[in-house]
């Protein structure tokens, strides 16, 4: 049985979608997370200059052996540890198969870094709720914040039983393109988009008091009107 609830990549048309997927230059360097037995990694390294960074010790070892050549060439940099702790070092663009336990997370430390293109594995469920729009019920926190960084959409949807061992559910290829952010306070931001997802049933002067859009509930509103919201509120909530 695999460590750390891995589910590994087997169907090698999927693997060569998600990498031309990704637009790389002789300049680029490609932040892996998660490259498990290296199906990807075996093309990525093709393209340009790689980091990889893999939990599993075992893993690591035999990552360590099979890519020996472009380890030694710098080609691969193989880092073993815990993505969600690590400090990466700089990447232009980013391929990930993100576990599914801890997406959110990783996704916003991700986003957090400055690269200009990702292209992410993830959890259909997780994927729909990046790329929703107002008026879904899947639209929420994950929507808005993910658009603040820049948009998303699904390429690709990938059935279970493209993975070993099988999952119990179905996953996304997700492709972000970073765009120039929409609000300039994001801590506001968060802390505003949280605070009326919470409570999404209720009209926003409920929860904010009389603000712009008021008379509206946050799932209706696009993330630009969001920060509207936040620039209006912002004296009232955060003094």
């Amino acid at each position: 049985m695999p460590r750390y609830s891995q589910n590994f990549l087997i169907n090698g048309n999927i693997a060569d979608f998600i990498v031309n997927s990704v637009r790389v230059t002789p300049v680029d360097i490609i932040l892996e997370i998660g490259p498990g037995r290296g199906i990807l990694t075996e093309r990525l390294v093709k393209l340009g200059k790689v980091v990889a960074v893999e939990i599993d010790e075992e893993l690591c070892e035999y990552l360590n052996v099979k890519f020996k050549r472009e380890i030694e060439k710098g080609i691969l940099l193989l880092l073993c540890g815990d993505a969600l702790k690590l400090e990466f070092p700089g990447f232009t663009k980013v391929v990930a198969n993100l576990p599914y336990h801890i997406s959110s997370p990783l996704l916003f430390k991700l986003l957090d870094c400055n690269f200009s293109e990702g292209v992410l594995m993830v959890q259909k469920e997780f994927g729909e709720r990046m790329v929703a729009s107002p008026g879904s019920k899947k639209y929420g926190r994950l929507s808005v914040m993910t658009y603040y960084y820049g948009y998303a959409e699904i390429l690709k949807i990938v059935k279970r039983g493209n993975f070993r061992p099988v999952p119990k559910v179905d996953s996304v290829i997700v492709k972000i393109s970073r765009n120039p952010r929409f609000c300039e306070d994001k801590k506001s931001l968060e802390t505003v988009v949280r605070l009326l997802f919470q409570q999404r049933r209720k009209k926003i002067k409920n929860v904010l008091g009389e603000v712009v859009y008021g008379d509206k509930r946050v799932e209706e509103l696009t993330p630009e009107q969001i920060c509207e919201v936040v620039k209006d509120a912002k004296n009232r909530v955060f003094s």
